[in-house]
């Protein structure tokens, strides 16, 4: 049922002017008319089992009303449909399972940009060495320098002494003394 736009009331059918109002909804007539259209063409050729054009034809619809349940429906189940195809087909398994195998000679052959694969990981051997060795460097310089001689200016440390606790005294006033 359509709804005119001006008074607000249902159409009775697919007339062209609203019975209260008098107000032309020939261009809201024309668009339901389109929509039905799509639908039953998307459908014959479902039912024909050309999906890829049906497909098309449920998306046409969908670009003039996004909100139609049916045509959502529809591509939905195809989607859903060439989904479960791709990850069940024998060969798509396959070779997901070789991929699966080859990984670790695909990793190893990314490193190889511009040829020979040894070379390119002695290259990275080297370069891992000079960084190695330079942080070695780095710490036996450090370690060395804060075992050296302390400089003259440096006062010796002194070694700190506990205060003595004070002595309590009892209810006579005589010191108690404790040997702890």
């Amino acid at each position: 049922m359509l709804t005119c736009p001006m008074c607000k009331k249902k159409l009775r059918g697919l007339e062209k002017e609203c019975q209260n109002c008098r107000t032309d909804v020939s261009l809201l007539v024309h668009y339901v008319e389109d929509l039905r259209d799509g639908l039953a063409r998307a459908e014959a050729l479902t039912r024909a089992g050309e999906l890829g054009a049906a497909v098309w034809a449920y998306l046409a619809v969908l670009e003039v009303d996004p909100d139609n349940t049916t045509a959502r429906r529809q591509v939905g189940q195809v989607a859903t449909a060439v989904r479960q195809f791709d990850q069940t087909a024998p060969g798509r398994r396959w070779r997901n399972k070789l991929q699966k195998q080859t990984r670790f000679r695909r990793w190893l052959a990314s490193w190889a940009l511009e040829g020979d694969i040894t070379r390119n990981l002695l290259s990275y051997l080297l370069w891992f060495l000079l960084i190695l060795g330079a942080f070695l460097l780095g710490y036996f310089i450090g370690v060395g320098a804060h075992n050296a001689a302390p400089p003259d200016n440096v006062l010796p440390e002194t070694k700190m002494q506990k205060p003595e606790k004070p002595q309590k005294a009892d209810a006579a006033g005589k010191v108690n003394v404790s040997k702890p």
